[in-house]
């Protein structure tokens, strides 16, 4: 007895320890969020004319997913997909993989090797590195330059806290989920002082093969592990702030599961019952290094902000494959991209008129590529550096200059955005020396781009946007000079592509009405948002057969014309006023701190190809969350049962009639339904609990090499000292 309240005391020891515990006020009115990304600079999100998707510490926390791009799933307008377990591949507007901008901290994290497809390099950022992720739906080119077609994805990572007095935390936490027996553990030390502060967090996770729902069991080839470490330390002398991050992440033995496994949507398009087309196809290793130092400058007068980004940027991929008409040969293939980038840029601020955003990026990739055969009878190895993704030393080198000003009329009522872009890529690869019939790359093109938005806002909490804005995306490396195979079989290199180019039309509404009670928990009244788009594509990439050597391939070329179109919607609101209306009290629904509120998203995309009368490939389902949320004790405890709906998934074009992941076409939708709850009982011990899919039913989510999790229970917890 004696041991088991010691035993707590000790547990419960941080809550004691902390002497500012929360007192109870509500939460961040969300009126006072700003965003970055949209403009380049902090503006409040109802003040934004861009459809923005974000999700702040908190939320991060309560959603404990284990990769990165699981932390968006069910968000508005953005659908996840997994090629395989450990990765994932947002889609914003039926774009993916090179279509999307990915940057963290403002800095280009895609690079010139993100395949056309679904790609995996996002979940090579650890959850628990992220401060906030912000999500522009819509092209975003004039800022961001080429690939933000379908949008933009920036990760913001924890930075260090500048205290008034020297101040240091330490810290654990640790993770569990129930349908892959994943176990995850980290630490982290954090320190303040008036000029430096500084962040360390190491994490650790074993996951093992994925149980999906209903009769689908245990799916082979779907257990990992992986590991990183992330550290940012910082300075602050007066207006100037410089910190430097760096972060490795790497992930081991990811099976392609929908290459080797029996159990993925449509078992009878492999190549014999219960035959995967590989015996294996294994991402050895997936190791990422990111490091960048960033310098900024904050004056008061003309010159709102200035800043300086450097990095460095290192993706490696170790993949090996044995097929099943050769079992005794191992293929083993790896590449490395190395980028260097520069970008600055100011923002200068003349008043209504005029504030000014202008800057500059350079980005310069650099591959190393490989590959060998292994006997594996005798071990003898060959080289087969013919057969690499792209020739040993490519290179891609991407720069772009824009200016984008902001004028506003009528005390802030009607404000206009405009702004435009010149870029130039250079890419070089010696497609020759393996092919002599090939020429090699030395392509040189430069695009000029612009975009204009309008903001009315006719009260203080509505605001009515048009965005008009002309997106490209250059040809990059992967398209110029690789040599691959696909399902559809072998590709060969264009070097003569041309960039593709969208132009589009957003038109939508924001809403925000605030808390009327300044003693209510509520966090607002109601929020929403509706915005319509559409986006007409030309000199898109389509597949070219032909027969090469004596062989049937395809090649990329210019050739496609499409359109993408549809809506996005939102909407949240709390019982608070709504309460007064049948006489009860505004500030609380049964206790005092606590708050009652519903929140629901709604994604419609549809897209043709309008050259062969056709759906675009891979345009995700309607998909939908809708959730209620009651909060108590301020926020300190918190249930929430949500519901995730998938419409029949319907939209597949031709390509996708030899793909495994692939349902049979005009395949059924699903409903999921799950419930997130925390409690928070000091700021020093965090409790966390997700229990998906408490049906367990059997889904499959569209293109993904994996059935979807059965009931998972998923636990996490956090302590600091």
């Amino acid at each position: 007895m004696k041991r088991g309240l010691l035993g707590c005391l000790l547990f419960f020891a941080p809550c004691a320890a902390a002497q500012d515990v929360e007192s109870g006020t509500p939460a961040k009115s969300e009126t006072e969020i700003e965003v970055v990304t949209p403009g380049g600079s902090k503006k409040k999100l109802l003040d934004t004319p861009d459809s923005v998707t974000t999700l702040d510490r908190r939320q991060i926390q309560e959603r404990m997913a284990g990769q990165t791009p699981d932390l968006l799933e069910g968000t508005t307008g953005v659908y996840i997909q997994h090629t395989a377990a450990g990765q994932g591949s947002p889609f914003i507007r039926g774009r993916t993989g090179k279509e999307i901008v990915m940057l963290v901290n403002g800095v280009r994290f895609s690079n010139s090797m993100f395949r056309g497809g679904p790609n995996q390099y996002y979940a090579t950022i650890g959850p628990d590195t992220i401060e906030r992720i912000e999500v522009i739906r819509g092209p975003a080119s004039v800022l961001y330059g080429s690939d933000a077609l379908g949008g933009v994805l920036n990760i913001i990572t924890r930075k260090p806290t500048f205290e008034e007095a020297w101040d240091y935390t330490f810290g654990a936490r640790a993770r569990f989920e129930s349908s892959s027996m994943r176990k995850q553990g980290g630490t982290f030390a954090e320190f303040g002082s008036p000029h430096f502060g500084g962040i360390v967090d190491a994490s650790y996770a074993d996951v093992d093969e994925l149980v999906g729902g209903s009769s689908i069991g245990r799916q082979p080839y779907t257990s990992y592990e992986e590991w990183g470490i992330y550290g940012n330390f910082g300075t602050r002398w007066g207006n100037h702030t410089v910190d430097f991050n760096y972060s490795h992440f790497q992930q081991h033995d990811i099976n392609r599961t929908d290459r080797v496994s029996p159990l993925v949507a449509n078992p009878a398009l492999l190549p014999a019952p219960g035959v995967g087309r590989d015996k294996r196809r294994l991402f050895v290793w997936q190791i990422d290094d990111l490091a960048m130092l960033n310098w900024r400058y904050e004056p008061d007068g003309v010159v709102e902000e200035m800043f300086v980004d450097l990095m460095y940027h290192k993706v490696q991929e170790s993949l090996q494959r044995i097929r099943n008409n050769n079992p005794n040969r191992l293929e083993d293939s790896n590449f490395n991209v190395h980028t260097l980038g520069f970008r600055s840029q100011a923002v200068l601020n003349f008043g209504t008129w005029a504030r000014l955003t202008v800057g500059g990026e350079v980005y310069h990739d650099m591959v190393n590529s490989r590959s060998i055969d292994i006997d594996r009878t005798t071990k003898e190895q060959t080289n087969e550096d013919g057969r690499v993704q792209v020739p040993d030393w490519s290179s891609y080198t991407s720069f772009g200059i824009y200016a984008q000003n902001e004028t506003t009329f009528f005390d802030e009522m009607l404000q206009f955005r405009y702004g435009v872009r010149f870029s130039g890529f250079r890419a070089l690869a010696d497609v020759d020396l393996n092919d002599p019939q090939i020429d090699g790359v030395n392509t040189f093109v430069t695009d000029i781009t612009g975009a204009f938005a309008m903001i009315y806002q006719p009260i203080d909490e509505v605001s009515i946007t048009l965005n008009l804005s002309r997106g490209f995306r250059a040809p990059n490396l992967d398209e110029l000079a690789a040599s691959k195979g696909f399902g559809a079989g072998e590709a060969i290199p264009n070097p003569n592509l041309d960039p593709e180019t969208q132009w589009s039309v957003d038109v939508g509404a924001k809403m925000f009405i605030p808390t009327q009670d300044a003693k209510s928990a509520a966090p607002y009244e109601a929020t929403g948002s509706l915005v319509f788009f559409f986006n007409y594509l030309e000199d898109t990439l389509i597949r070219e057969s032909l027969t090469y050597q004596g062989v049937d391939v395809f090649r990329s070329i210019n050739g496609g014309r499409g359109r993408i179109f549809g809506f996005e919607a939102d909407f949240g609101f709390y019982l608070s006023e709504v309460l007064g209306w049948i006489g009860l009290p505004t500030d609380h629904l049964f206790f005092e701190g606590d708050a009652l509120g519903f929140n629901a998203n709604f994604t419609y995309t549809r897209g043709d190809d309008l050259k062969n009368d056709e759906p675009i490939g891979r345009i995700p389902p309607v998909f939908s969350e809708v959730s209620m949320r009651y909060s108590a004790m301020n926020g300190k405890l918190f249930l929430e049962p949500y519901m995730n709906i998938v419409g029949r998934q319907d939209q597949y074009n031709s390509s996708a009639a030899g793909d495994p992941r692939f349902t049979p076409h005009d395949a059924p939708g699903y409903v999921t339904f799950g419930l997130r709850a925390g409690w928070t009982p000091c700021r020093n011990v965090r409790f966390n609990l997700n229990i998906q899919n408490i049906g367990n039913r059997s889904y499959h989510p569209m293109g993904s090499g994996t059935f979807g999790t059965g009931t998972n229970v998923v636990l996490s917890g956090e302590i600091k000292w």
